[in-house]
């Protein structure tokens, strides 16, 4: 057992790498490909328990419950999400899609499943744990926020690759969206001054905007909906880019991380 400690010690974030996928994946013969969406915040509650002890979980769940940020960070990432996916579609009927079913409110089932199986939950452990921990390994380098963020993007990608064998997801969705998807939750993380919630209400809107989109288009239409949908998200993640001057508003982060900090002590 102090062997393991002390390895976890050394190594927390391959720990936690590794706990994430053990923690989600499990389910994945028994569930036609379904993961685990707290694997990601179980692993980070592990590895910090371990590692930090409370100081360390205390900094994590004030991360989370971070809501004393400014008003509009919390309508900034549905504003994006729906400008891709408006974009798109609109785009989409301009270029002579049809429609196939109007976009209508899901089910109460359905909402009910995105709540408490949603990916939004994934984000305790993606942006509460593993971002910043990558941000505070490459801080000081060229375009050190830049690499955190597409090492989080790379470790989020592999983490869905179940999901794509089992074709509930597309290809493109986790080797390209995955990354623009990313982008903007690094730039929303850090410059809200590192409230996990606000890109945990990001996440669920996603979610919620796709399955109200998802029954608009079938077929061929489809195909082109997901690809406008794919670049219009990348052109918003690459404006990010452009303004922040590939900071990503990590000095911003910085200083709420530092609140944050104090408030856990």
């Amino acid at each position: 057992m102090n062997t393991i400690r002390s390895f976890i010690k050394c190594h927390p974030f391959p720990t936690f790498v590794l706990l994430t996928y053990l923690l989600s994946w499990w389910s994945v013969p028994f569930t036609n490909g379904q993961i685990i969406p707290y694997g990601p915040a179980m692993a980070a509650v592990i590895v910090l328990a371990i590692t930090s002890g409370r100081p360390g979980l205390r900094t994590l769940w004030h991360r989370v419950t971070n809501w004393r940020v400014s008003w509009y960070w919390y309508l900034m990432g549905p504003a994006m999400i729906t400008s891709y996916i408006g974009g798109a579609y609109i785009l989409n009927l301009r270029l002579g899609a049809s429609v196939s079913s109007p976009p209508h409110i899901p089910s109460m089932a359905t909402l009910l499943e995105l709540l408490l199986l949603g990916g939004w939950l994934e984000e305790p452990g993606w942006s509460g744990y593993a971002l910043p921990s990558l941000q505070d390994r490459f801080a000081g380098r060229p375009n050190g926020a830049l690499m955190a963020t597409l090492g989080t993007g790379v470790f989020r990608a592999i983490w869905h690759i179940p999901l794509l064998i089992y074709g509930h997801i597309a290809w493109f969705d986790v080797l390209i969206f995955t990354f623009a998807f990313q982008i903007m939750i690094s730039w929303l993380f850090n410059r809200s001054g590192g409230s996990v919630l606000v890109v945990m209400i990001f996440h669920l809107a996603s979610n919620i905007s796709s399955a109200i989109m998802s029954p608009a288009f079938t077929g061929a239409a489809k195909m082109s909906y997901y690809a406008l949908f794919v670049a219009l998200a990348w052109v918003i993640a690459l404006a990010i880019l452009w303004k922040s001057n590939l900071k990503l508003g990590t000095e911003a982060s910085r200083k709420g991380r530092a609140i944050v900090g104090q408030q856990a002590a």
